[in-house]
């Protein structure tokens, strides 16, 4: 799955989100927005329920992953910080399950 590809999911499962807020609190589409922590549009109710969007769509293009796993948990950068270092951190994944670890 290309890095684009990925991106596409994680707008899709933004945009779903954006579908249950009001119009001053939509997410915006870039690979900047800032997701979770100081500056993020989510809090940890929140991205929970998008990280189980975006993992539902991983499986519909047959990607088993666990993105809310003790692997993302215990990194010292949370992998949940913006669009893109979720992009990476899902590659990241799909390489992972490829490689069978």
């Amino acid at each position: 799955m290309k890095k684009k590809e990925i991106q596409n999911i994680i707008f899709n499962a933004i945009e779903m989100t954006n579908n249950m807020r009001e119009d001053h609190r939509q997410i915006p589409l870039t690979e900047t927005t800032e997701l979770y922590g100081n500056n993020g549009h989510l809090d940890s109710m929140g991205l929970v329920a998008f990280l189980i969007d975006i993992e539902e769509c991983l499986l519909d293009e047959e990607l088993e992953i666990t993105l809310s796993d003790e692997k993302a948990m215990s990194q010292s950068k949370s992998p949940f910080r913006n669009v893109q270092t979720l992009i990476s951190y899902i590659d990241s994944c799909i390489k992972d399950l490829h490689h069978g670890n």
